[in-house]
């Protein structure tokens, strides 16, 4: 450490010292980084840079970073360097010049170094034989900045500055860096040094250096601004690959420009690392997996490209808010297949995604605030790069495609070549676009866990030719209590004839209601029929013209037979019916429930297959014991109350089964336990309603007390009302299948 800490004991003597943390007191400009020995064997390198710098405080104290390397010299240009000291316990460089430096000096630091590098599993400066590069980030460090690996610097998110990279080699490899090339000089011992310069402001971890014998494919861009050159570096044994790997990359970038602005930087580079992919400035690292001579793995070209705006144009200010790189080039790494293979890929792969990760976040391990992420998570795939993916898909829905491009493109002009954080990223939105964001970052950014949405088709009337139907909507949050305020959600309505219509739906608070008019008669509402938002659900569509069968979650609709076609939706919800059931002695499940629709062209046959289980992530908060028995519970609508569904075979036992529906009518279903020593039941209740005939062929005979009844179809709609004592008329209804309530239990029947 040389005697720098006699230095600080005079310097505190003189009245000097005060607290430095890298880069404060002044901001760097550039960087001119030299790396004039690079030993392969030994895993060296010897380097000298020129840190240039502006104060923005008085002080003539200057503290950069530098890891594992050993600092030889350093001198100064533009003032007179007293001494300096490396510590490598904490990877700082602090200097002392002579005198004070007054606010607003711009100086140069030169500094020597040399010495074996750092590198993690996933990080640093990572050697194999005949091969070096860099990577910038490491997944194991904290702080995960590494450009303090290979040149002295302030090795933070927010320090940009523009840099100059030469790299001596031997003359028979090559060397690439970020930036574009100004000259490529040989020597006469042999080697030759390569000098990139980068003209705008960037974090020190996007730029980058690869070395060792690396063949070169060229290609032009044509841009909405000017022809941008593509280099990708790969080994000589890969070039065959590079063509069919890179065939959409021209597609890509133009999808880019379109939907986020001209391409920000100065060409689109990619170059072989040995360990992974990563978003370098002009070099963007990628793993020999992803040379697969197809397109299997382009999503990986896609995502690191789309860096370029999220990520390296405007970058998050803080680790804990990765998601605003990671989590928008995940997106981009699906959103480009809209335009490359069309809008319906997008939202299959999307649709997916959503699914999954709807599913991860239902679990309080994982209730994470998106904008506070701890930094042993900072590339975690599902709470950053997935989740963040499916929050800007929500994000871009909310507000609609062309005002969510609007608004992101006024954000990364605002921030460009700079830093920005999740608050500044809400407001830029706002400012674009002329919707609060406010609601949106609170229920899906600054807290943990996810909505959910619901939707009750309250009432439908005709207005002319049109219908106004009048829906409530609810809010739940999944995770940390929670109000939403500002919510915006889709609802389709679907008609018999299987139309559908989709509209906003917007309400502050727990509930609101909404009126729309619509062409046609709705027979269902639906919240996000599409899947185009992250909400406590997952759900899949299906129409079917033959025997098939549709699976969501534990709930499976068979299609036994179908004369024309049928369409079914399955919807599973990862919260418990917020209600009463009705019954003493029974609880629902307080985690999930089912949304069943089907929809009949001619006559189906469906089943269902609803099962349970004792485990911690299904049914474990209900099913205790073996005197807890399980049960089938069942209405038509969301605001009706629950109904014992009897006409169900039961296998299994009290730790795990299943329930097989004959015949699965549209409604909500849930699993329900009964506890057998409260009630002194042996099992599942028993229904005291029996209808006969069944097939009828007009008067149904019921056998019951005396009371209200109601007669469904198979899409949850009520045909018939009314009062029986014995007997009901179902004359007017054609042949099919209908279930009738009453009393507080389901009964199928039949009319021939």
């Amino acid at each position: 450490m040389r005697k720098f800490l006699t230095i600080i004991g005079i310097l505190a003597f003189m009245g000097f010292v005060q607290a430095q943390t890298p880069g404060e007191g002044f901001d760097v400009s550039h960087y001119e980084i030299h790396l004039n020995n690079i030993d392969f064997d030994n895993h060296t390198l010897q380097g000298e840079t020129f840190v240039t710098l502006t104060t923005t405080a008085a002080t003539n104290t200057f503290v950069l970073e530098l890891k594992r390397l050993a600092v030889n010299s350093v001198s100064g240009i533009g003032c007179d360097v007293y001494d300096f000291g490396h510590n490598p316990d904490n990877d700082l460089v602090t200097i002392v010049t002579s005198q004070t430096i007054s606010e607003g000096t711009t100086l140069t630091f030169d500094i020597e170094y040399y010495g074996n590098t750092f590198n993690e599993s996933w990080g640093g400066i990572m050697w194999t034989p005949g091969y070096v590069c860099n990577m910038g980030v490491g997944f194991e460090s904290v702080p995960h900045n590494l450009g303090k690996c290979w040149f002295p610097c302030v090795d933070n998110f927010t320090d940009k500055a523009t840099y100059d990279v030469y790299v001596t080699v031997p003359t028979a490899q090559s060397a690439v860096c970020g930036g574009l090339l100004v000259s490529d000089t040989d020597h006469p011992d042999g080697t030759h040094t390569v000098h990139y310069t980068v003209p705008q402001e960037i974090a020190t971890y996007h730029i980058s250096f690869v070395a060792g014998d690396y063949v070169e494919w060229t290609d032009t861009y044509q841009g909405v601004e000017r022809d941008i050159p593509i280099t990708v570096y790969v080994k000589p044994a890969q070039i065959n690959s590079v063509p069919g790997t890179f065939v959409n990359v021209k597609d890509i970038a133009a999808f880019y420009e379109e939907h986020f602005g001209p391409y920000p930087f100065n060409r689109i580079g990619y170059a072989i690392t040995s360990v992974g992919c990563m978003e370098h400035i002009d070099n963007i690292g990628i793993t020999s997996g992803v040379l697969t001579g197809n397109t299997t793995q382009e999503s990986y070209v896609a995502h690191e490209m789309s860096h370029m705006w999220f990520g390296n144009k405007v970058t998050c200010a803080r680790a804990e808010e990765m998601w605003l790189n990671e989590g928008f080039a995940q997106f981009c790494g699906i959103f480009y297949r809209a335009g490359v293979y069309g809008e319906d890929d997008f939202q299959g792969a999307m649709s997916d995604l959503i699914n999954n990760i709807a599913s991860w976040c239902k679990s309080e391990a994982h209730w994470i605030p998106l904008n506070n992420i701890p930094q042993d998570m900072t590339y975690d795939g599902s709470a950053v790069y997935d989740r963040g993916a499916v929050i800007v898909n929500t994000l871009m829905n909310y507000l609609g495609r062309e005002n969510f491009l609007t608004g992101i493109r006024h954000y990364l002009e605002t921030h460009a070549f700079g830093a920005a954080t999740s608050e500044e990223l809400r407001d830029a939105l706002t400012e674009a676009t002329g919707v609060d964001m406010n609601g949106f970052f609170d229920n899906y950014v600054f807290i943990g866990g996810m909505p959910h949405y619901g939707v009750n088709l309250l009432s439908v009337s005709p207005n002319g030719d049109q219908y106004d139907a009048r829906i409530q909507m609810t809010y739940w949050h999944v995770g940390p209590s929670h109000m939403g305020m500002n919510n915006r959600v889709e609802v389709t309505f679907v008609g018999a004839q299987g139309q559908r219509q989709t509209v906003m739906a917007c309400w502050d608070g727990m509930e609101g209601e909404n009126a729309f008019v619509l062409d046609f008669e709705p027979v269902a509402a639906f919240v996000d029929y599409y899947n185009h938002f992250l909400d406590a659900k997952s759900d899949k569509n299906g129409v079917f013209t033959a025997s098939g069968s549709l699976t969501q979650g534990k709930f499976k609709a068979l299609v036994n037979s179908v004369t024309d076609s049928t369409l079914l939706r399955i919807e599973d919800h990862f919260v418990g019916p917020d209600d009463d059931p009705g019954y003493p002695g029974i609880t629902l499940s307080t985690s999930h429930y089912w949304n069943f629709f089907r929809n009949d062209y001619g006559d189906a046959d469906v089943s269902a297959q609803i099962s349970y289980s004792n485990s911690l992530n299904q049914d474990g908060d209900i099913i205790h014991t073996e005197n807890d028995s399980a049960i089938l519970l069942y209405r038509p609508h969301a605001y009706e109350q629950w109904y014992s569904f009897p006409e169900y075979a039961l296998e299994g036992n009290w730790k795990v089964g299943r329930f097989t529906l004959e015949q699965a009518p549209s409604g909500q279903y849930t699993i329900a336990v009964i506890d057998k020593t409260q009630l002194g039941m042996a099992e599942r209740p028993v229904a005291t309603l029996r209808v006969y005939p069944n097939p009828t062929e007009g008067l149904l005979t019921v056998e019951t007390e005396p009371a209200d009844y109601r007669i469904t179809s198979l899409t949850g709609q009520t045909l018939l009302q009314g009062w029986t004592e014995g007997q009901v008329d179902v004359t007017g209804l054609p042949a099919g299948t209908y279930f009738i309530i009453i009393n507080g239990t389901v009964q199928r029947f039949i009319i021939q």
